[in-house]
């Protein structure tokens, strides 16, 4: 049957040249976002700064437990915006612990380009890297510095920190594994946005020492404060590095596209295969006919159809990976993934690719030639001799309840339920959507037909009349192509639009609700002073600070961060239309720190109103302290109100100000 699958290809070119196509295509986005996703995956970050420690304490993620209506609960986890904070006094408690040989905390400081971030001597003992010249930093005027950043000891080097610059003179240099800074520890604690707090403690046990029991005594310490212990191959966990959120964009993105790929193969795919079998619906009958079993039929249409798709492997494979390095190398230029993340080969990806393809192709094929295999030999000419039978009521009904079910979802996106919700309910809309053209597409092609036959006579005479009469004819057949191509156009422009109107809304929402006339910003951010300093100059009627930054708050199946500002609400209303609708911004200065500004979508989304305040408990396991700054909404909400943090809000400090000027 292989012999004769073959054999039959060559005498079905074009058919069989649109399956390899799709299948080639296929097998090549399918190889190049699965290399991503497993690149994602298989990356284990490697530690930079705690090279040499044995514990890392940090706390970067956040829990919320909820009860779900069967009386179970769950937890929901993700990552802390800006990587959280653990207390300062942790340092001198674990020191004191039997068999500890060394502890440091890490007062991380955010550095203007192309400095990058600083940290405190203490923790470059754990670096585990020498110097490269000079002497360690003694005195708060000295640094050390990567040596990529081109200077030498002696040299002069101007670093902003907190918006401020100050010169500083370079006492060492050294291959820090990352563009970083070393500060003296009492210089660094000065610069840190967070006092009394650090972004990591660094320990190291002393040799002969029970490792178990002093990483269980640092754990105790660890868990009672809200944060956790990483120890081993975790260690990197703990380090904010840029590769970290490289991970994560690439598993997400690449499953996103990847996944979105797989359902075009499968209808593409189908239809091609399907419209196939049915031009050949003569020939298997006569195979049929001749005594052929259905086995041997089967077998045949699996053959042709596993010969499409390992040659479709076999010349996208090597296709998709040249298009993975693309897309990597794409995204390394548009600043989304550093240079050196590591990218693997599709040792996964390819044969991934591949048994999809196989397996789609060959289930296809079963599928569609299912009734030409399945009928009796001495019924087979007569069976094809006309178009089957339309669908029948079930499928009517089946088509028109899923059509009435995509209503669900879309009234639960346009509902403002957040934009978690919005998503899962447009992603649920359009598969449904899709569902129902599949089910109706017979009596929609028909209805189609009819419509269009004058139209087609008049465009192109005969050969539109019989084009509309071989719709009408082939309704049923005709299905497939009809569910594909809603699928490709309904999916193709939902993904390749998305971003594109998200764009267009923000620049445009930007521009409605900045009344400022001028906005003054900086790569390393402004002094916390920069807003009051501008305020006070000659011709200037307002001027308000803003730091952008994130919260974490309830969503509907958990938690979620969402963006926020701080802003400084003297003055706000010249400089910023919030387009209030309830409430008065005025509070965020008058209510306390407590206070918040909210949009209507994110309000509605988690159920507060204005002037409502915290439910006792509700807040998430493992906050911080709120900001002394009140986070407030995004640029130009649909409205804005005031209330107090709400069930499941959390707020935490920016790792440092990153305050800009707008100003009238």
């Amino acid at each position: 049957m292989t012999a004769l699958a073959a054999r039959l290809l060559r005498h079905r070119g074009g058919p069989a040249a649109a399956t390899l196509l799709a299948l080639i295509a296929g097998v090549l986005i399918l190889v190049a976002m699965g290399t991503l996703v497993e690149s994602g995956l298989r990356f284990r970050p490697q530690p930079r700064l705690w090279v040499t420690a044995d514990l890392v304490v940090a706390d970067r993620t956040v829990s919320h437990t909820i009860r779900e209506f069967d009386g179970g609960t769950s937890t929901s986890t993700v990552a802390l915006p800006e990587g959280g904070t653990v207390d300062a006094a942790l340092v001198e408690e674990i020191r004191r612990l039997p068999g500890v040989a060394q502890v440091s905390g890490d007062d991380r400081v955010v550095l203007g380009a192309p400095a990058g971030v600083g940290h405190g001597w203490g923790t470059y003992g754990f670096a585990g890297r020498p110097i490269v010249a000079g002497v360690a930093p003694r005195v708060d005027d000295e640094v050390l510095v990567d040596s990529r950043l081109g200077v030498a000891p002696g040299d002069r080097i101007d670093l902003v920190a907190g918006g401020v610059s100050r010169p500083y003179r370079v006492s060492a240099t050294a291959d820090t594994g990352a563009a970083g800074v070393f500060f003296t520890d009492a210089q660094a604690a000065r610069l840190s946005a967070h006092p009394g707090r650090v972004d990591a403690i660094g320990v190291r046990v002393a040799p002969g020492a029970d490792r178990g029991a002093v990483g269980d005594a640092v754990r105790r310490i660890a868990s009672a404060a809200g944060a956790s212990t990483y120890a081993g191959a975790d260690r990197g966990e703990a380090e904010q590095s840029a590769n970290l959120a490289a991970r994560s964009l690439l598993i997400e993105a690449g499953a996103a596209f990847g996944g979105y790929v797989i359902l075009l193969i499968v209808f593409v795919v189908a239809g091609t295969i399907g419209l196939s079998v049915r031009h050949r619906r003569r020939d298997l009958a006569l195979l049929r006919a001749v005594a052929a079993t259905p086995g041997q039929i089967r077998r045949m249409l699996i053959a042709e159809a596993a010969l499409l798709g390992l040659v479709a492997a076999v010349l996208g494979a090597p296709a998709g990976l040249l298009a993975a390095g693309w897309v990597h190398g794409e995204l390394v230029g548009r600043g989304f993934v550093p240079a050196d993340f590591p990218m693997t080969g599709g040792l996964v990806a390819v044969p991934a690719a591949a048994a999809t393809a196989v397996l789609v192709a060959v289930l296809a094929a079963l599928v569609a030639g299912r009734r030409v295999a399945g009928i009796k030999p001495v019924e087979a000419l007569g069976e094809i001799a006309v178009e089957p039978r339309p669908s029948g009521r079930v499928r009517l009904i089946a088509g028109v309840l899923t059509l009435a079910a995509a209503v669900t979802p879309g009234a639960f996106t346009f509902g403002g339920t957040g934009p978690t919700a919005a998503l899962a309910g447009a992603a649920g809309m359009l598969y449904l959507f899709v569902i129902a053209v599949a089910l109706l597409a017979p009596r929609l092609n028909a209805h189609a037909a009819r419509l269009l036959t004058p139209a087609l006579s008049r465009s192109w005479r005969v050969s539109g009349h019989l084009a509309a009469a071989n719709l009408r004819a082939n309704a049923q057949g005709m299905a497939t192509v009809l569910t594909a191509l809603v699928l490709s156009v309904g999916f193709g422009g939902s993904v390749w639009f998305l971003q594109t109107n998200l764009e267009r809304e923000t620049v445009a929402q930007s521009a409605a609700g900045t009344l400022a006339e001028r906005v003054v910003s900086a790569p390393g951010g402004l002094a916390p002073e920069a807003a009051r300093e501008i305020r006070e100059l000659a011709g200037v009627r307002a001027a308000t600070g803003v730091r952008r930054t994130q919260v974490v708050v309830r969503s509907f199946d958990g938690i979620e961060p969402v963006a926020a500002q701080a802003v400084d609400p003297t003055g706000i209303a010249s400089t910023m239309d919030l387009g209030v609708r309830d409430g008065d911004l005025a509070d965020l200065a008058d209510l306390g720190a407590d206070t918040v500004a909210l949009s209507a979508p994110q309000a509605s989304a988690s159920g507060w109103h204005v002037g409502e305040a915290p439910e006792p408990g509700s807040r998430p396991a493992r906050t911080a302290p709120a900001p002394r700054r009140p986070p407030a909404a995004p640029s130009r909400p649909t409205a804005v109100g005031r209330c107090r943090f709400a069930a499941g809000a959390t707020a935490r400090r920016a790792a440092t100000p990153r305050p800009a000027a707008g100003t009238r």
